[in-house]
């Protein structure tokens, strides 16, 4: 089969090509729609030393923060959480001001998924006042405790990522950024959950087989297949988008 060179364009700012992807206009009646957003080396690590810091340079920053920029939810593992300690998710004035001009509120609500309710409370994310935090839980989770970030807690009989997106949507979410971590991206890929895919590839190889994949767990049922929407480049660094 024939190979084609990836044909260069002009150089755009992040949020114009994001405004491409219409979050906001895709979700369904059922669930929000959801785009997941990952890093990972050439040979696939999606960590190095436990975190992501040394993976993605400053445009890999800047397309993870416009992607918060046209989501309604932030969807957060508590494993990533617990490494990454997050802080306000959109720090930028001009940011909230674009959100708000498009019809979104101002700061995008972070949600998190538990069984355990083992929650860093202590992470940033946790500390910021102006931050909404809604976390899904078990029956049993107990209160959380004071934190400066207005902290909603909804038990749910099994807190599943599909029951979460079902009383997301039904609160009024229509788009779902989620940034893993790779337990919680398999869990989406595996029940159907996920529309797009968002993955930097960082020039980096590590050859470390204790970090994680951007999936893992257990063997996907089925291979998902991706469809490439774009590849983007800035020195190095390749970013691709995907639909599942």
């Amino acid at each position: 089969m024939p190979l084609s060179r990836l044909v260069s364009e002009a150089p755009r700012p992040a949020h114009e090509l994001l405004a491409e992807v219409r979050a906001t206009e895709r979700a369904s009646d059922e669930r929000p729609f959801v785009f997941l957003n990952m890093v990972a080396t050439a040979d696939g690590r999606a960590a190095v030393d436990g975190r992501t810091e040394r993976l993605g340079g400053e445009a890999d920053l800047e397309l993870l923060l416009e992607l918060r920029a046209i989501a309604d939810a932030v969807l957060i593992g508590t494993g990533t959480l617990r490494a990454e300690g997050y802080a306000r998710l959109v720090g930028s004035p001009e940011r909230r001001a674009r959100r708000q001009a498009a019809g979104l509120a101002g700061d995008p609500l972070a949600v998190v998924i538990t069984r355990s309710f083992d929650i860093p409370w202590e992470a940033g994310l946790c500390q910021a006042p102006e931050q909404p935090v809604l976390i899904y839980a078990g029956p049993d989770a107990g209160e959380p405790p004071a934190t400066p970030a207005p902290v909603e807690v909804v038990r749910l009989e099994d807190p599943t990522p599909a029951a979460a997106l079902a009383d997301l949507r039904a609160r009024g979410v229509r788009a779902l950024l989620s940034e893993g971590g790779p337990t919680l991206a398999r869990a989406l890929v595996a029940d159907g959950l996920l529309d797009e895919l968002f993955l930097t590839v960082a020039p980096l190889l590590t050859g470390d087989p204790t970090e994680p994949t951007i999936i893992t767990g257990a063997k996907l049922p089925d291979p998902a297949e991706l469809d490439l929407v774009w590849t983007l480049q800035t020195g190095s660094e390749l970013f691709l988008r995907y639909r599942l």
